[in-house]
């Protein structure tokens, strides 16, 4: 540590001692080695349990499992993201998992009734137009160009067309060893977690041919992976395993051969993470919203970071705001700095 940092951090300490604040919250929240720094501007409650958002223009898109108030999709009007105000829900039971936005149609996976599909024309109405079962267990779902890619448990990856939203269709699909709880496309490749009693690793399926996936490669480590996220050469994905948690960075240059290059390990569980200009933007259950510096992914380094007691388990980031899923604190709003 440089001697102006051990200046400041004992002006800190005088400051905080002569106050009475708790020394430990703070230490915890202070950016480390980085002039970053993370504020949190707003926040809204989504109904107890929130577990996933995507944001598309001025409406954040969130999933939220608790029932009845509101539960299932919730659309909020984050335009002033200090402010942010409940548009609308649609709940009709089920467990729902994850979303994605095309237009003006959200898929939802849920977890017990399949791909459910939801037109938010009027996002203060949303009506359900369609359903595929499938299997009925679907974890995960991506769409691009008229085509659904779902995460369906039991049946492993299910290539959808939904040309028509309102009657989609069975094009092909790619079948796993275990179960299919997690999924990112990128470009022609699927990377997709297979798993396995205890541990979890990544398939690689080649969508160049939607009719007709095939297997490009596969990285099965005694780990448990989770919630991959793929961005040219790399992908980012946690590791739930047993005393796991950190955050891996796989090379998957060729596909055939996948290495893991590098490891930051933030001490509590990663659940999901994105990246952008050689930042990786984290959701840590244990340790709140962390952000690395991935240009040099074989050392990974952290940047700052902001935990009031929450569980985030999802994010989004649009230009300098970011929006955390905590699974108890609802939605909430940071801008970085």
């Amino acid at each position: 540590m440089t001697t102006r940092r051990l200046r400041i951090l004992a002006v800190i300490i005088l400051l905080v001692i002569s106050a009475g604040i708790s020394l430990t919250l703070i230490l915890y929240n202070l950016p480390p080695q980085s002039d970053l720094q993370l504020t949190k501007i707003g926040q809204i409650d989504t109904g107890g349990m929130t577990k996933y958002v995507k944001v598309v223009g001025d409406i954040a898109f969130v999933i939220d499992q608790n029932e009845p108030t509101p539960g299932g999709l919730v659309l909020i009007n984050v335009s002033d993201p200090s402010n942010p105000s409940e548009l609308s829900s649609l709940h009709d039971g089920g467990w729902p998992q994850k979303l994605d936005v095309d237009g003006n149609i959200v898929y939802v996976a849920d977890a017990n009734e399949g791909l459910e599909i939801i037109d938010v024309s009027d996002p203060t109405n949303p009506i359900e137009i369609a359903q595929y079962a499938g299997s009925g267990e679907v974890y995960d779902v991506q769409v691009f160009d008229d085509i659904a890619y779902i995460a369906d448990w039991n049946n492993g990856l299910i290539i959808l067309n939904v040309t028509d939203p309102s009657s989609p269709s069975n094009l092909s699909g790619y079948s796993i060893t275990g179960g299919c709880p997690h999924l990112h496309i990128a470009g022609d490749l699927a990377f997709v977690i297979d798993h396995r009693d205890s541990s979890s690793g990544l398939k690689v399926v080649n969508i160049s041919d939607p009719l007709n996936p095939t297997s490009a490669g596969s990285y099965m480590p005694d780990d448990d992976l989770w919630n991959p996220f793929a961005l040219g050469d790399y992908v980012y994905v946690g590791n739930h395993e047993l005393g796991g948690g950190e955050l891996q960075i796989l090379n998957v240059t060729n596909p055939t051969d996948i290495t893991r290059i590098g490891l930051f390990d933030g001490g509590g569980s990663i659940f999901g993470s994105y990246v952008e200009d050689d930042i990786a933007y984290v959701a840590d259950a244990q340790r709140g919203l962390l952000i690395v510096n991935v240009s040099d992914p074989q050392n990974p380094e952290l940047l700052c970071i902001f935990h009031d007691g929450g569980e985030s388990v999802n994010l989004a980031v649009v230009d300098d705001i970011i929006y955390v899923a905590d699974r108890g604190g609802g939605l909430e709003i940071f801008q970085i700095s």
